[in-house]
């Protein structure tokens, strides 16, 4: 009824050059960092951690594609004519206070020919025609968790909301995904639904009666 468009780009892959380091003091990782370079380690599939640095300029590049972090990393070890690993994002690190300087990135080793797991955004499109007729649109779920080959994850999933009308609920049920990409959610989860506008403020209304009656339990117990 409200099914999801597979964005059925290929999942892109990009060449990252990768040098490697020994694992040094705070003081030489921040000298690497002004010199313009990630720290990062290597780990999985039962080989020792490989701690290497990246060029910031280019890995910022890398995730600022559709894919995100669910990018397809080809590291060239040492440089052209070097050992090859290909890697994603498993975890980095961002300076509190300036959010795209990137301090330190955890990568992990995949097999294309091994399944994985990864989170893959929805995006909406269109304008559910009941909130035109007064509802309000609410999103409960902003991503999917899928299980595929590494070269058959979708950049995000499509869904058409434009025939959702007041009352209408998306699950993850809906999300109808080549037979290659398993969805790992709960068939009977909600993705998106239309209230009628007076079931959101009896929502609200409800959050702030149990605030109060949780003030209230605060003041006797006080006394």
């Amino acid at each position: 009824m409200y099914p999801a468009i597979y964005a059925g780009h290929s999942m892109e892959r990009i060449k990252l050059e990768a040098l490697p380091r020994k694992s040094g003091s705070k003081g030489s990782r921040n000298q690497m960092r002004a010199a313009g370079r990630v720290p990062a380690v290597v780990y999985g599939r039962g080989t020792e951690p490989l701690s290497i640095s990246l060029d910031s300029k280019s890995l910022k590049k890398a995730l600022s594609t559709a894919a995100g972090s669910n990018i397809l990393l080809d590291l060239e070890l040492g440089g052209e004519g070097g050992s090859k690993e290909t890697v994603m994002v498993k975890e980095l690190q961002r300076d509190p206070l300036q959010r795209d300087f990137i301090l330190h990135a955890d990568l992990i080793r995949i097999s294309l020919t091994d399944k994985i797991e990864v989170q893959v955004p929805l995006n909406f499109i269109g304008e559910a025609k009941g909130a035109k007729e007064g509802g309000v649109f609410q999103v409960q779920r902003r991503e999917v968790g899928v299980r595929c080959m590494p070269e058959d994850i979708p950049q995000y999933i499509d869904v058409s909301i434009e025939d959702l009308g007041i009352g209408d609920v998306i699950t993850v049920a809906d999300l109808q995904l080549p037979e290659e990409i398993e969805i790992l959610e709960d068939p009977s989860e909600d993705v998106a639904s239309v209230l009628a506008l007076h079931e959101e403020e009896g929502l609200e209304e409800e959050e702030v009666e149990e605030g109060e009656v949780q003030e209230e339990a605060g003041a006797g117990e006080q006394e």
